[in-house]
């Protein structure tokens, strides 16, 4: 199965277009970042991703997913956070690598009052939301158009420069993200969110995990 990085260099090349000549007509400066597109060494952006398949004549779910127009329109590819990375940056990082792509159904999302292009996947890490059936390794989607803070809803939050699923409550007129699991709780205690709207990712709307 090929990847997006080989799929991106294949449209390229049946264009006709080089590396160089490609570079300008998607926006990015130098050429050698669409060789590191093609390369493996780094993937485009979700919006660049979607100038790259306009400008290619193509789409962003055959470059994401080698799915071909019309294929199937009835799934949405869902790109997983990578959490590490994004600590280490301090912003989201998204993989579009084929075998980091969830996909899901668009009628769903729609369902869940959520955009394909506006939804991430997280790989939750740790037994702190056990309570809640988030568990180690569950993978949980969350909608990034939903960022205004309400009480006892759980989201995809920054705390202290990393990813971490929590639940938010409002208590004494601040707001505080939660842990659950109550076999833990001393080591689990509520974290005092100064700025809520400015360490929320996402609202959290939907978890699975591996039985």
């Amino acid at each position: 199965m090929s990847s997006i990085h080989e799929r991106i260099k294949a449209a390229r090349l049946a264009k006709g277009l080089s590396m160089e000549a490609l570079a300008p007509l998607v926006g990015v400066k130098a050429y050698q970042t669409v060789q590191q597109w093609e390369n493996g060494s780094t993937a485009p952006s979700r919006k660049r991703l979607e100038r790259v398949a306009n400008v290619l004549g193509t789409t962003v779910e055959y470059l994401l997913q080698g799915i071909e127009p019309g294929q199937d329109g009835a799934h949405a590819p869902i790109p997983l956070v990578d959490a590490k990375t994004s600590a280490g940056k301090g912003e989201l990082v998204v993989s579009y690598d084929t075998d980091k792509v969830l996909m899901f159904r668009r009628d769903w999302l729609a369902k869940n009052d959520a955009k394909p292009d506006q939804t991430v996947a997280f790989e939750v890490r740790g037994d702190s939301m056990t309570d809640l059936h988030i568990v180690d390794g569950a993978v949980v989607l969350a909608n990034r158009r939903k960022t205004e803070p309400r009480s006892k809803r759980v989201y995809v939050l920054w705390i202290d420069g990393e990813l971490f699923v929590k639940e938010l409550v409002r208590r004494e007129d601040a707001w505080w993200a939660r842990s659950h699991n109550a076999a833990k709780a001393k080591a689990y205690p509520d974290i005092l969110i100064d700025d809520p709207a400015a360490r929320i990712v996402g609202r959290a709307f939907w978890c699975g995990f591996g039985l």
